[in-house]
């Protein structure tokens, strides 16, 4: 990042030019600006060995409406080199020190200007307005460094101008010509929160010797499950990096449990094969206790403001927890300030980090870790320069968080039972959240896929928890108030509706209960009604898929015994025969005489009918069925002649008549 600094200061208006003789006339203006801007391009090279040179590359702006003369930019090194980091640490901070300059250069072009008594002199201009970068590089007999030694020296990048020097460069640089004590260093980088800014750190710290400790279900959010992280020392995160302090004082071990399951749809990593961190401010034997427990590979303490810069602090040690073993870790303050947020970004970052591992180096033969910070949000390469630089240091040998924690080396710590109660989320909270964690484990079975379901929902309960925001209480309110919101939304989501008096009148039958689904998913429940008494007995417990964001009627068989008003309740429960919404109560008009009399009468109407039907077909049939009787053979034969002798009477009676009468002759 480009480093700004600005003088500023008063001009004194000269006598015009009129007001002089002719001789004393400038071939320029003689005002000149005492407004300049440097910025610096390049930092001074941060190794040297013997034979090379220093180099620094600055932009010099000329903000005022006056020209700039005789600026110069300086390159200048500390004669003696730093005994200790507590000695560079001054001089980064401001403490003045013996100075050599090693290399300057003129700022502008050369210009003939008046001097005093009207004589013309060279000066080196800036024009009003204008800008230019100069380049200064170091004269080797004027370097400082003593020949076969190392050493560490401080750098500063000065803008001298008519209105004084302005400091646009503090950092160091570490001479080498002989042989430097090895340095066994550990980092460690912990992604969470914000879906890019778990990204940037983990493109950023794709660095041999560098741990990404990172929240897998932050990358989920992003869509970011391609991420390459193979062949890459990765250690797990808890799901939004949870407060442990204040689970581990509540006691309780469900929410973080969750927290630890691997999340779904990252294809980053997997619960079986990689370790997780355990992240605390600081720890004490609850908290170790609760994170052996669990199966943290380590926990890294976090709180180091306090660290002496003249200690340098062993990053792993032995704290026990119900008697077994757990790697404590503890970055270095010192050196992580070099490499975190805030440093990383300064010109002559890197100088300062290889100067700040270099004299570590010198005063430990312990394994050190650095740590980013919970700050630490890169946005490009440059970010990352200084621990990459530090990480591939020649007298660097870079070791894993993995290999660091195989064996720890020391005596065991002991630690306090409880710290920074204070700061802990209060018990009967965490206790809230955890319910509602059980409650929605115990609703998501009745989804297709219950990890999906509770995926969706679950991971708000842990965002108070969440280590960010520990100490925070507004925030954290702030988030228990949304949290406990939002999951209330969900658990209330399937219910059944609110039940009225019903009249069953019959000795068999169902009721209507009516199941309201507003989740986003299919829900397949158990509809269980329960009778206060004997006089109606439930028959079944339908077991029916509701849709998605919408509601059906059930039936639910019973049978009545005896007439008698029943209280009953009905409750909605998984396959599992949990309950997972409230009971809605309903009151039933049991009248089961009711239905025996109407079903006697109607029965009885029937038979009535029945037994009318039969008479009536009865009579009827005979009437239709009834035949005449048969003659014998004589009645036949008389029956025959009498038949003859109407028939010739009839003959007769038809030949008198008018119609058949002849004419007379």
């Amino acid at each position: 990042m480009r480093l700004r600094r600005a003088l500023a200061g008063t001009a004194a208006l000269a006598a015009t030019a009129a007001s002089m003789p002719a001789a004393a006339l400038d071939l320029v203006p003689s005002d000149v600006s005492e407004l300049a801007v440097g910025t610096i391009e390049s930092a001074p090279t941060p190794m040297v060995r013997p034979g090379q040179s220093m180099t620094t590359v600055v932009t010099v702006e000329n903000d005022d409406s006056l020209a700039l003369d005789d600026a110069r930019v300086l390159l200048r090194v500390t004669r003696e080199p730093f005994e200790d980091r507590a000695s560079l640490l001054s001089f980064l901070d401001g403490e003045d020190a013996r100075m050599v300059s090693v290399g300057a250069s003129d700022v502008g072009t050369t210009t003939l200007s008046s001097a005093d008594a009207g004589q013309p002199t060279t000066v080196s201009r800036l024009g009003a307005g204008a800008s230019t970068t100069v380049s200064v590089t170091s004269i080797e007999r004027r370097l400082p460094f003593v020949e076969d030694t190392w050493g560490v020296h401080g750098v500063e990048v000065v803008l001298r101008t008519e209105a004084g020097d302005s400091t646009l460069l503090t950092g160091a640089v570490t001479f080498i010509d002989a042989a430097m004590p090895e340095l066994s260093l550990t980092a460690v980088a912990t992604a969470s929160g914000l879906s890019a800014r778990v990204r940037s750190i983990a493109a950023a710290t794709d660095i041999d010797g560098v741990t990404l400790a990172v929240d897998e279900s932050s990358l989920a959010d992003l869509g970011t499950g391609t991420l390459d992280l193979t062949d890459r020392d990765v250690m797990r995160l808890p799901t939004e990096d949870p407060d442990l302090v204040s689970l581990a004082h509540a006691g309780n071990t469900s929410l973080l449990a969750y927290a630890l399951e691997t999340p779904q749809d990252t294809a980053v990593t997997t619960a079986e094969d990689v370790p997780w961190l355990a992240v605390v401010g600081r720890a004490d034997r609850v908290t170790a206790t609760l994170a052996a427990d669990e199966g943290a590979a380590a926990i890294l303490t976090t709180e180091i403001d306090g660290q002496d810069a003249n200690e340098v602090t062993p990053a792993v040690s032995v704290a026990l927890a119900r008697g077994e073993d757990v790697a404590l870790l503890t970055p270095d303050a010192a050196l992580s300030s070099s490499v975190g947020a805030g440093s990383t970004t300064a010109a002559g970052g890197v100088g300062t980090a290889i100067a700040m591992g270099a004299l570590t180096a010198a005063e430990t033969v312990s394994p050190v870790l650095v740590w980013t910070g919970d700050d630490w949000s890169p946005t490009g390469a440059s970010d990352s320069s200084a621990l990459s630089a530090l990480m591939n240091a020649p007298f660097v040998d870079a070791v894993d968080v993995s290999s660091l924690v195989e064996n720890p080396a020391g005596d065991p710590v002991t630690l306090r039972k409880r710290v920074d109660k204070a700061d802990d989320l209060d018990a009967s909270t965490i206790a809230g959240l955890a319910k509602r964690l059980g409650d929605l484990r115990d609703l998501s079975t009745v989804a297709e896929s219950p990890s999906d379901f509770l995926d969706d929902n679950a991971r708000a309960l842990l965002r108070p928890l969440a280590r960010s925001v520990r100490g925070d209480d507004p925030a954290r309110q702030l988030r228990v108030s949304q949290a406990t919101t939002e999951t209330d939304g969900t658990l209330d989501a399937l219910h059944v509706a609110a039940g009225s008096d019903v009249n069953f009148i019959a000795d068999k039958g169902s009721l209507p209960v009516t199941v309201v689904n507003g989740l986003d998913v299919d829900a397949r429940v158990v509809v269980d009604m329960t009778s206060f008494s004997p006089n109606l007995q439930i028959r079944e417990a339908p077991t029916v898929t509701i849709p998605a964001n919408s509601s059906r009627t059930v039936p639910v068989e019973v049978a009545a015994v005896s007439s008698a008003d029943v209280s009953a309740i009905t409750v909605l429960r998984n396959t599992d025969g949990v309950s997972i919404a409230d009971p809605v109560a309903m009151s039933v008009r049991v009248r089961a005489d009711w239905g025996t009399a109407v079903t006697a009468v109607f029965t009885a109407g029937l038979v009535v009918l029945l037994v009318m039907g039969v008479i009536r077909t009865v009579r009827r049939g005979r009437k239709e069925t009834r035949t005449t009787r048969v003659p014998d053979a004589a009645e036949a034969d008389e029956a025959a002649d009498g038949a003859g002798d109407q028939d010739t009477a009839d003959a007769a009676d038809a030949g008198d008549s008018p119609d058949h009468a002849g004419t007379k002759e």
